[in-house]
């Protein structure tokens, strides 16, 4: 707002607002000052009352006179000037002069007043005033020491005002102060203030900023109000550069601050570099370091400056005794915070005494980069010192060897390790199930013959032989713990059990496939078998249906004996038998009376391998 605001407060059995120009949020300052009036001799209601308060955006100024009725029942004007317009003593004063006669009328002239406060004012930057203390403090300006336009002119604000609620005024026709606890601050020297503005962007460089330089550092970066002529402190910062001090002097409204010539220096220190050796970057060479920026030697705790211009390439030079002496030239403005350098070693040279075969000695000239600084160890491999002269030892030889017939013992145990493991992983069965464990692991059976070949155990329809007693009773033996398990309880074959025993070696396939006559042949050997003979009882009265494809599905390896037999009972459409009379029935029945003429020991199995045989790795 470029205007002046104008209200007329009235309180008279209550408040009541009058004429108001220029309305904004200021109008909530507008309060009931009953209380400020008793501080006044108010019996005469043809004198004013006069005083100022702040808030942050700008200057009250109050103009009251006590009006008939109750005790505090007045009349009050209440002017405000924003803190971003110009209006000076000259402006205000002639102002105050009319309101004054308005109050007095008996009926306020609305148009004059509204044409007074409709004029616009020159804006400036809007800085923030001190607002006036909320507690109930006053103090009091008499004019004659200051003129009337002074202390309500250019010069209206004080910071000094802040520490009170009000600044009455008392003028030629003002009423009388009576309280004599008000602040006299007649004789306290009033200075102008002016606004005082930060820099423009434009002027300022890339991340510089600017501070006041007091307590703190705080930001510049908005209008201030400071006296007139005061030299204002300040700083440029920039972030990694050392800060660059500043005074400004204001002289006149909305100044803004300038601007120095920027010359910034960096500071460098020994801090920011390590120096380590390249063969080991634990080598920590640092504080045998000497480097330089610049030609200008680097000290602890010694920081230097440098320019903006020179440290964007700065020559750093590092040496360290015994090492080869490194020169970069390193961008110090934007480099790290810890700038690693690694030196290589120097080249050395050492003389030693060494002994030759015919035990005489000679001195030996060594030179290379890798020599050890330790003028007491050896430094040829397999040679010690003694007595200042290099002598070979049988130690280091017998060390090599040793560490080479080491590695061989470890290398053929790995071997044998990977040998046993295969070993075991070919010999077992692995399955994955639900439960615990998850992985199944069993042991696949291996069968040998036990003393004969399996012609020597078992004689076919051509050739008889007769086994020994051993053998005899091997098989015996063999057989009954077959029996006993295709007897088992639960009446389920599995194809991993039943292979463990030679005599069942192919009976799964046998049966799976339904190759009756194999089976049928196995009879007189497991005819023990209540669980067998039910199989070759249901073959022999279903010999004449005909079965194609297998038995059990596709991964299943177990056959129940019930559901086996059951399969075989059941009905099945069968086509019209030959003119032969049916092959099948005839193949089964020949076979049914083979295996009951011919004696157990001279029938060979249909399925007997004839070499030791060792059943195929079940899986997963």
């Amino acid at each position: 707002m470029n205007k002046i605001g104008f209200r007329i407060y009235r309180f008279k059995e209550g408040p009541s607002v009058g004429l108001t120009v220029n309305e904004g949020d200021w109008t909530k300052k507008v309060v009931d000052i009953r209380d400020i009036l008793k501080l006044y001799n108010s019996e005469d209601e043809s004198k004013f009352a006069m005083f100022m308060s702040f808030s942050e955006n700008g200057a009250y100024i109050t103009i009251a006179r006590a009006i008939s009725g109750r005790g505090g029942d007045n009349t009050a004007a209440w002017i405000y000037i924003p803190n971003n317009i110009e209006v000076t003593g000259n402006d205000i004063i002639p102002i105050i002069e009319v309101v004054k006669e308005e109050l007095s009328a008996s009926k306020s002239n609305v148009e004059r007043l509204t044409q007074i406060f409709n004029k616009d004012y020159r804006t400036t930057e809007s800085a923030d005033y001190m607002p006036s203390s909320s507690e109930k403090i006053f103090a009091k300006r008499d004019v004659g020491f200051y003129p009337l336009k002074d202390i309500i002119g250019e010069k209206r604000y004080q910071p000094i005002y802040s520490n009170y609620n009000v600044i009455l005024i008392k003028d030629m026709d003002g009423m009388e102060i009576v309280d004599k606890n008000i602040t006299d601050l007649s004789s306290e020297k009033m200075v102008e203030t002016l606004v005082f503005c930060p820099p423009v962007k434009q002027d300022l460089p890339n991340g510089v900023t600017v501070h006041f330089n007091t307590s703190g550092y705080p930001l510049f970066n908005k209008p201030v109000r400071v006296y007139k002529s005061k030299h204002i402190n300040l700083v440029f910062k920039r972030i990694g550069f050392e800060d660059i001090p500043y005074m400004d002097s204001v002289e006149e409204n909305d100044q803004i601050c300038g601007v120095p010539r920027f010359d910034w220096k960096k500071s460098i220190s020994r801090d920011q570099f390590k120096v380590v050796a390249a063969h080991d970057s634990n080598v920590d060479l640092t504080d045998d370091a000497t480097i330089t920026v610049n030609n200008v030697e680097l000290k602890w705790h010694q920081p230097i400056l440098i320019s903006e211009h020179d440290g964007q390439q700065a020559k750093v030079r590092f040496s360290v005794n015994g090492y080869e002496p490194a020169e970069e030239y390193i961008d110090l403005l934007h480099a790290a915070t810890s700038i690693t350098v690694k030196l290589h070693r120097a080249e050395r040279a050492q003389s030693w005494k060494i002994e030759l075969a015919n035990g005489h000695t000679a001195v030996m000239d060594l030179r290379s980069k890798y020599l050890s600084g330790d003028k007491y160890e050896s430094p040829i491999k397999g040679y010690s010192r003694e007595d200042g002269v290099l002598r070979y030892t049988n130690f280091g030889v017998f060390k090599q060897r040793a560490i080479g017939f080491l590695m061989a013992v470890a290398t053929f145990v790995v071997i044998c390790l990977g040998v046993a493991l295969f070993e075991w992983f070919d010999n077992h069965n692995f399955e994955w199930q639900l439960g615990w464990p998850p992985l199944k692991v069993e042991k696949i059976g291996s069968y040998k013959a036990e003393s004969s070949t399996p012609t020597e155990s078992y004689s076919n329809n051509d050739d008889e032989t007769t086994p020994s007693d051993q053998s005899s009773v091997n098989e015996d033996g063999s057989l009954s713990k077959a029996i006993a398990y295709l007897d088992n309880e639960a009446g389920v074959w599995q194809r991993d059990s039943l292979i463990k025993y030679p005599e069942l070696v192919g009976l799964f396939e046998e049966l799976n496939s339904y190759e009756f006559s194999k089976i049928l042949n196995r009879d007189s050997k497991l005819r023990e078998s209540k669980n067998f003979k039910k199989i070759c009882d249901a073959i022999n009265i279903n010999s004449g249906k005909q079965f194609n494809g297998n038995f059990c599905g596709e991964g299943d390896y177990s056959i129940t004996v019930s559901n086996y037999e059951k399969k075989l009972n059941k009905p099945v459409d069968q086509p019209k038998a030959s003119a032969n009379g049916g092959v099948a029935s005839e193949a089964a029945k020949k076979a049914q009376k083979s295996s009951s003429n011919t004696p157990a020991s001279q029938k060979t199995p249909v399925n007997n391998p004839t070499k030791e045989q060792k059943p195929k790795r079940g899986g997963v």
